[in-house]
């Protein structure tokens, strides 16, 4: 189910100042998850280590579709995908590329910036939000990768609710679904449909959606 008109493209942007955040992880599995409700999904891959164009070469599927480009050439890819009645962009953005970073998330319906339970990843969520509120987006943070059931998961999303961003209530774990549905060029959602994995991404789709709106 679609909650926007077909023909108007949304533009979902993952976006971290920091490696190693999950960014690209989310991105692939949030751009499935999307093509799975009904919508027509391209995910552009900025970053340049192509993590996302990896993980689609070894896909089977077609879609969601996954073009390469750099961040200076996003506006043109977004507009061929609205062209092709495209219902959503996901953005897969660089870390450390600030300038760039801004010019992304002013394009962005949403900025989704992940964020691991460490006290360096807060630092660069942090990063993450100022160029996000400096650009004038709308922007949540996400917490990725985490422990199973650890306090400091709590103590995250407390330490993010500071900076001034909304934070998902759902908190992806880092689970070993996450690595072998990527290494075999899948989601978490296709490899394991009815695992717990599967329900976060599924719980975490909806929840972007509905910030778009």
């Amino acid at each position: 189910m679609t909650l926007w008109h077909h023909g108007v493209v949304k533009i979902l942007a993952f976006l971290s100042q920091k490696g190693s955040s999950g960014k690209t992880t989310l991105a692939v599995h949030t751009a499935v998850a999307a093509h799975e409700a009904g919508l027509r999904v391209v995910l552009i891959d900025t970053d340049p280590q192509q993590s996302a164009s990896v993980w689609a070469d070894a896909r089977e599927a077609a879609e969601p579709i996954v073009a390469t480009a750099s961040a200076g050439d996003v506006a043109r890819v977004v507009a061929a995908a609205e062209a092709d009645g495209m219902d959503l962009v996901i953005l897969d953005t660089a870390p450390h590329a600030t300038p760039d970073a801004a010019r992304l998330a002013r394009q962005a319906d949403l900025v989704a910036i992940p964020c691991r339970p460490t006290a360096f990843d807060l630092a660069a969520a942090q990063a993450g939000a100022t160029i996000v509120k400096a650009a004038g987006a709308k922007g949540v943070f996400v917490l990725s990768a985490c422990p199973f059931r650890a306090p400091e998961i709590a103590e995250t999303q407390a330490a993010l609710a500071a900076y001034g961003l909304p934070v998902a209530p759902m908190a992806i774990t880092d689970r070993r679904a996450f690595a072998r549905a990527i290494a075999s060029g899948r989601a978490v959602t296709e490899f394991e449909d009815d695992g717990k994995a599967a329900s976060e991404i599924r719980s975490l789709w909806t929840y972007l959606q509905e910030q778009m709106q």
